[in-house]
């Protein structure tokens, strides 16, 4: 973005925007003229699921900034609504003649309050959720180059994806996403930049998800992106309790099946590091080894049940540890489970730091409970 003016005012206008949301603008001296970037800034779209059984929708500060940022490069920014049929609410592109700072700041302060009401007004038009959808109408807006933002539960009630049948969230998520992709139904995220937030939380009537779904569920919607072709997909797993911001259309409620993990074909268990299977901070040793070896054991009975069965363990750390500590984590669990019985078809594999918000992410002190884990991903 190109201001001529003879100097940039060291000041700056801040707006709102979403409630929370403020974007702070740069004032300039009276006299400058505006002239968008060359080429445009890629574009910004954001899926809304301002929906029943899914919170109301809270924007985080990144995808706030980007806001602004995609508003200052001239970018297109649209909403789109995620409910049982999709669809573009709005979209804009920031413009303005003014040939003064106060101007200037007016017509910025009158585009971002545009964007708010695009945001506000995503509300349902249409029963149940098809967030696989959602995200199809939100690539095509953005385009390539783009960023993509989900603000959703992530619980699916139609078809292909539909949450309420096959028991989706204990099947292995890479298995679920290579059969939408196999079928073709999933969109085409290449090129584009992939955030989502509020995955795993609900507003009633749908019950809450244990600790388990949601990871699960966030694991699932993260092989799905991936496979659609972004990179890096950035997962925001702050918590959501808020009640939805609307109770109608309806949508279904699904049951999630609650309780100890039982080892199955195609399925992926994880096991976070506050759970059974948790271990002594920065060592390859169980924290409670009677517990690890009760639930470990289930897989060793399975894989003898099941002689086609192969197992691949898995370890992840925090995004300050090291690659060799997630190694040696996934190589202990290998070694209890031939301890156990189970002295074949199991690979170990550590996969350094974990994959929230993205595996790229610097250190953040609230995503490393959710990044130390180890994973048993069972095929037959």
């Amino acid at each position: 973005m190109t201001h001529r003016s003879a100097r940039i005012a060291a000041l700056a206008l801040c707006v709102p925007l979403v409630g929370a949301i403020t974007g702070c603008i740069p004032l300039i001296d009276d006299k400058f003229t505006f002239n968008c970037p060359q080429p445009a800034a890629a574009g910004l779209a954001i899926a809304v699921g301002a929906r029943a059984n899914s919170p109301a929708p809270a924007l985080p500060t990144d995808v706030r900034k980007l806001i602004v940022d995609t508003m200052n490069g001239c970018g297109k920014i649209t909403a789109i609504r995620v409910d049982g049929r999709p669809s573009i609410v709005d979209a804009a592109v920031f413009g303005t003649q003014a040939r003064t700072k106060s101007n200037f700041a007016i017509d910025q302060k009158a585009f971002l309050d545009r964007a708010s009401a695009m945001i506000a007004n995503a509300k349902a038009g249409a029963p149940e959720a098809n967030v696989l959808k959602a995200l199809s109408v939100a690539s095509d807006a953005a385009g390539p180059g783009g960023t993509v933002v989900l603000v959703d539960s992530g619980v699916q009630t139609t078809a292909p994806l539909d949450f309420r049948r096959n028991d989706l969230l204990s099947r292995r998520p890479a298995a679920v996403a290579k059969l939408l992709k196999q079928q073709r139904l999933l969109p085409n995220l290449s090129g584009r930049k992939v955030i989502m937030t509020g995955l795993g939380y609900t507003a009633m009537p749908q019950e809450p998800l244990d600790d388990r779904n949601r990871s699960t569920l966030m694991n699932l919607w993260r092989e799905i992106v991936l496979a659609a072709g972004a990179t890096d997909p950035v997962i925001d797993s702050n918590a959501n309790t808020a009640d939805s911001a609307v109770t109608s259309p309806t949508v279904s409620v699904v049951k999630f099946v609650v309780g100890d993990i039982q080892p199955r074909c195609d399925t992926l268990a994880v096991f976070p590091d506050d759970g059974a299977v948790g271990f002594v901070p920065d060592q390859a040793r169980f924290r409670d080894p009677e517990a690890a070896h009760k639930i470990l054991a289930r897989f060793v009975a399975f894989l003898r049940e099941n002689p086609t069965a192969q197992a691949v363990v898995r370890g992840y750390v925090a995004h300050y540890g090291s690659g060799d500590l997630s190694q040696r984590r996934a190589d202990r669990v290998k070694q209890e489970l031939a301890t156990l019985g189970a002295t074949r078809r199991i690979t170990a594999n550590g996969m350094g730091w974990g994959p929230y918000p993205s595996v790229s992410a610097p250190p953040d002190a609230k995503y490393d409970q959710k990044n130390r884990m180890v994973t048993i991903e069972v095929s037959c």
